[in-house]
C-alpha cells in the first residue's frame, strides 16, 4: 500500500511538471517521441502498384524534435503528410511540442525479385540519434497480378508442367550431398520466365538449368541437399515463381533423413 501510495504521487508529479495528457494508443517510444503502431501488414499486394499505410508520431516534450529517416528502401518510403519522400530524405522534420503528427508510408513493389514474402524494418533519426530498439515493420506478400488478363491473353500464356511437387532423396549420412533433378516443360504459347526461386533453408541449393523456356521447351532445377549438421527427418520446401498466370506460385518438398555418420570405433589390442 505504501509503495502505491509512492507511485500515485510521483505520476502526479510527471503529469504536473508535463502539464500534457498522453493521447490514448501512443505507447510504442522512440527517443523522446510516442509511435501508435510499429507494424504496418499490407497482405496481398502486386508488382507494379502502390500501398500506402499511416503511422501517428506524438511529441510530449516542452520542445520541438526532429524526426528523420535512418535507412531507405526504393520501394518503401516514408513522407510526413503534406511534405515530400525528399524533405524526409534531406533531413527529416520538426515535430512541434504537444504536436501529433502523420507519416505517409509508401510501398511499390516495382520488379519481380520481390515476389514473395516482404519484411522490411524503417529506422529513425530522433534528434541525430538512432534508437535500435524501436521500428517500424512492413510486411506484404508480393504477387504478380494477372487477375486483369483477358481470357485471349491467358490462351497465349505460358504453362508450366512439371511431374511432382514432392522429391524423397532417401537416407544420407550427415555429411553426405543429395542431387535432385526437377524436370520443367512449357507446354504453352507464350515463353515461360522463371522469375524467382526460394528456398527454406541455407543447406538446399536450387539452380535452373535456363531461366527462360520456349513453347515445347524444357528445362530443369539442380537441387543439392547438404546434409551436414542435419540430424533426423528433413522436409525443405522450394518455392518457385513464374508468368504463368494460372500457377504462378509453385512449393516443391524435397524429404529425406539423415543419419549420424558411424563412430570410429576404438583400437583393442585383442
Amino acid at each position: 500500500m505504501r509503495n502505491f501510495y509512492w507511485i500515485f504521487i510521483l505520476s502526479l508529479g510527471v503529469c504536473a511538471c508535463s502539464g500534457k495528457k498522453v493521447p490514448e494508443g501512443f505507447i510504442y517510444p522512440l527517443g523522446d517521441l510516442l509511435f501508435n503502431k510499429e507494424n504496418i501488414a499490407l497482405g496481398t499486394t502486386y508488382v507494379g502498384r502502390e500501398y500506402t499505410d499511416t503511422v501517428m508520431v506524438y511529441n510530449p516534450k516542452s520542445k520541438a524534435v526532429r524526426l528523420e529517416g535512418f535507412n531507405n528502401f526504393p520501394e518503401l518510403t516514408c513522407r510526413k503528410i503534406g511534405r515530400s519522400v525528399q524533405d524526409w530524405r534531406l533531413g527529416g522534420y520538426d515535430i512541434a511540442s504537444g504536436e501529433i503528427d502523420t507519416l505517409i508510408i509508401t510501398f511499390r513493389p516495382e520488379n519481380e525479385m520481390l515476389l514473395g514474402e516482404y519484411y522490411n524494418v524503417l529506422r529513425f533519426l530522433v534528434d541525430g540519434e538512432v534508437d535500435y530498439s524501436f521500428g517500424v515493420v512492413a510486411e506484404a506478400e508480393v504477387e504478380e497480378n494477372f487477375n486483369e488478363w483477358s481470357e485471349e491473353e491467358k490462351a497465349k500464356a505460358p504453362r508450366i508442367e512439371v511431374d511432382s511437387l514432392e522429391y524423397d532423396f532417401g537416407t544420407l549420412k550427415e555429411g553426405e550431398e543429395k542431387s535432385i533433378i526437377i524436370p520443367i516443360r512449357n507446354t504453352g504459347s507464350g515463353s515461360l520466365l522463371l522469375r524467382k526461386i526460394e528456398t527454406t533453408c541455407g543447406c538446399t541449393a536450387v539452380v535452373p538449368g535456363q531461366r527462360v523456356i520456349l513453347p515445347g521447351k524444357s528445362t530443369q532445377l539442380d537441387v543439392v541437399f547438404h546434409s551436414a549438421g542435419r540430424i533426423g527427418k528433413q522436409r525443405k520446401q522450394i518455392t518457385l515463381y513464374c508468368n504463368d498466370p494460372r500457377r504462378p506460385i509453385l512449393q516443391f518438398i524435397i524429404k529425406g533423413e539423415v543419419r549420424r555418420a558411424n563412430a570410429s570405433k576404438r583400437f583393442s589390442p585383442f
